[in-house]
């Protein structure tokens, strides 16, 4: 759990209690020389393929109360703008293997690049075997950090063409998730941002860089007043194509006296209608997306193992949303739940190529870093469309290995081991 000045890391005891290990396992959230941060973003990853997670967090600002700033007027007060504060550096600690961890941040090169980070997500973009992870920044230029066969990251968002926008600027980018979005299998990026700035979506070329696509997407004009945090792509209505799920607000609570922006928002979902383009049909999904409130982060897996993918919005001041997909269609699916190697049971950066019976062909892989500040279901889902069965799953495992299985039935939860 990240937070302001401290980070936790709870171990699971096996009978529904957890200890509070961060000191032990050296993760309190710390620079290098000691000075507490404010982290926003964690994934796990094994970025050395070694079979142990290791873990990454990303921080925002230089912030304490002593050095915070007031903006707006007596009465209406305003997030101040991160340009106002310096940022940070992010950290990546090495898994020792024995229930500790290591700084690395330093000997890989993370610690020598300060931003102002909020989504973060991972996946191997340049399809090397090595886990790849890009940090959105908060006004200011994004980072995709490559893995350089897991001794070290090089920082290469500018040359990749994911720092800015289209036209070169640095928005306030919050949530993000780095998936194949149009399956040619390689992972795209979609990143949330606030009122003003559009919803950034990339798409991965194969050739180390992407092609910015947010208008021809019709992500652009339908973005510019919301303000998104959350996101998440994942096939909704298991049509066997992923639409993308955004949990909306403005960032200050007295934005409504300024007669630009709402603070509470309604969320968003982005039908992907097959041809590169999405369209907004949250006011079609039924009364609970019709709900405003000051939304967050947002979380996705099947809840109810009914094969559609539900998802779970916290909201500051109320309880969290839990909105149960009901779509209705004959529509088919799968959920697979891989089991790995060593402490990286979870199979996480675990690629799978999925080919139905009709000879579509999908792919995505294993995370729970997906949205803002959320963790999701570790199960890989795929709509299926109208195939009953589905001919070949290909799994490409972290530790290098190409496991296949053939002539699957579709609607189920199908458990993998690596072999």
């Amino acid at each position: 759990m990240t937070g302001v000045n401290r980070n936790f890391l709870y171990h699971n005891n096996g009978d529904g209690t957890f200890t509070d290990v961060t000191e032990r396992a050296g993760v309190p959230g710390m620079d290098a020389k000691g000075s507490k941060l404010w982290s926003v973003g964690a994934a796990w990853l094994d970025y050395d393929n070694d079979g142990y997670l290791d873990l990454f967090v990303d921080n925002y600002l230089d912030w304490s109360w002593a050095s915070s700033k007031v903006c707006g007027e007596e009465g209406k007060r305003l997030s101040c703008s991160p340009l106002m504060y310096a940022g940070r550096p992010n950290i990546l600690y090495h898994n020792n293997g024995d229930g500790t961890f290591t700084d690395a941040s330093e000997s890989t090169g993370i610690a020598h690049f300060i931003g102002k980070g909020m989504g973060l997500a991972i996946a191997d973009y340049d399809d090397d075997g090595f886990m790849d992870i890009f940090v959105g920044n908060d006004v200011m230029g994004n980072f995709l950090f490559k893995n350089l066969a897991g001794q070290g990251f090089t920082e290469v968002a500018i040359e990749a063409g994911v720092a800015y926008t289209e036209d070169g600027l640095p928005i306030s980018n919050m949530g993000v998730d780095f998936r194949d979005l149009n399956d040619d299998g390689r992972p795209d990026l979609v990143i949330s941002s606030l009122g003003g700035d559009t919803f950034q979506l990339y798409l991965n070329t194969g050739q180390g860089f992407f092609l910015p696509a947010t208008f021809q997407a019709g992500l652009g004009y339908g973005t510019l007043k919301m303000s998104g945090w959350g996101v998440g792509a994942y096939d909704l209505d298991n049509d066997g194509r992923k639409d993308v799920f955004t949990a909306n607000s403005h960032v200050s609570e007295n934005a409504d006296f300024y007669g630009h922006d709402l603070y509470k928002q309604p969320n968003a979902v982005f039908l992907n209608l097959g041809n590169g383009r999405f369209r907004n049909v949250a006011a079609e999904a039924g009364p609970a997306m019709q709900a405003a409130a000051a939304h967050r982060g947002c979380a996705f897996g099947d809840l109810n193992n009914d094969g559609r993918i539900d998802v779970v919005v916290s909201a500051i001041g109320q309880p969290a949303e839990l909105l149960y997909n009901t779509s209705a269609n004959d529509n088919h699916w799968i959920l697979i739940q891989v089991e790995g190697r060593k402490s990286n049971r979870d199979g996480i950066g675990t690629k799978i190529k999925l080919t139905g019976e009709s000879g579509r062909v999908q792919y995505n892989h294993v995370t729970t870093c997906v949205s803002y500040l959320s963790s999701s279901d570790k199960r890989v889902h795929f709509g299926l469309g109208a195939d009953r069965r589905i001919r070949e799953i290909e799994l490409r495992w972290p530790s290098g290995k190409v496991q296949v299985v053939r002539e699957v039935a579709a609607d189920q939860i199908l458990k993998v081991r690596e072999e």
